[in-house]
């Protein structure tokens, strides 16, 4: 599980101390006692302050119901949802006979999102989860890498996405040429946009061996570098 932002759970506290908890936890029965469905910040915010007790919401949710549920408030609120997770979430209900429609109905997602999810686990290298994981990877940048089959292309992609800090529309327009083997395409640093370089240009510069090579503007000067 993500650790819990702390920067958010100082937020709360400080609305917990002005206004009281407004709105109470989600809990389940579990096994070893209760397990939070949603609001582990509010919790934490609570536990900080030094609250004994705090009002919850006891469900009767299974495994499958909470995760359903836990995704469709967080996705409703725009909070962040760990893409690995709820890939693995998905996958789960999967292979328990739900179909994509079904998963997509429940979370108010649409198939090719659940899809793209469902994506990241299927095929990407382990390498590239990992940049997911610690954050610097966005789902909508993984979605995009998935759809490159090699697995080492997708990791030079990754880090090249890493350091440039590289948007999703950039990286869209690069996977959308597809393997470039001879070509060239440049990423303007500031409006970033991708474009085709002429041959002629690959020959004069002796770059017919690197399966990719971008070209940054920057300044007024060209600025090479291998994928």
């Amino acid at each position: 599980m993500r650790p819990l932002k702390q920067e958010l759970i100082v937020e709360l506290q400080r609305s917990i101390q002005n206004t009281g908890l407004l709105q109470p936890i989600v809990v389940r029965k579990a096994e070893n006692g209760y397990e939070v469905v949603f609001g582990n910040h509010r919790l934490e915010a609570c536990k900080q302050l030094g609250m004994k007790w705090i009002e919850a919401v006891v469900t009767e949710f299974s495994e499958d119901e909470a995760f359903i549920a836990r995704v469709s408030e967080n996705l409703l609120r725009n909070n962040y949802i760990n893409p690995i997770e709820e890939a693995e979430g998905y996958r789960r209900l999967v292979g328990k006979g739900w179909t994509v429609d079904e998963i997509g109905m429940k979370v108010g997602k649409s198939d090719s999102y659940i899809c793209e999810r469902l994506g990241i686990l299927k095929h990407l290298s382990r390498e590239v989860r990992s940049k997911i994981l610690e954050g610097s990877l966005t789902p909508s940048h993984a979605e995009i890498i998935a759809r490159i089959r090699d697995e080492a292309m997708q990791e030079q992609i990754t880090g090249l996405v890493v350091r440039k800090r590289l948007s999703v529309h950039t990286l869209e327009q690069m996977v959308k040429t597809g393997p470039l083997q001879t070509e060239v395409q440049m990423i303007h640093d500031r409006s970033e946009y991708v474009v085709r370089i002429p041959q002629e240009f690959v020959k004069i510069a002796q770059l017919e061996s690197d399966p990719r090579v971008f070209i940054q503007a920057k300044r007024g000067r060209l600025i090479l570098e291998k994928a």
